[in-house]
């Protein structure tokens, strides 16, 4: 009988400064702040791939940001 592996990351370090804002209250969406932060994410993220096109930030695993890229 073949034997089958499922094969996954994990488990990933964090470092101690990231995990110490797990403790930090949760921004919601509409808040001022929360914009604040995600329009800094996105200039960072153009930065990181080098690019002025537009990016699509999607909070889900591989799976989910393949099935969308499918979907569109």
């Amino acid at each position: 009988m073949k034997k089958q592996y499922l094969i996954t990351p994990g488990p990933t370090p964090i470092p101690p400064e990231v995990s110490s804002k797990e403790g930090m209250p949760i921004l919601a969406s509409p808040d001022h702040e929360f914009g604040a932060s995600f329009v800094e994410v996105m200039k960072g993220l153009k930065y990181v791939f080098q690019t002025r096109n537009d990016l699509f930030l999607i909070t889900c695993s591989g799976t989910g940001g393949m099935e969308s890229a499918v979907a569109t």
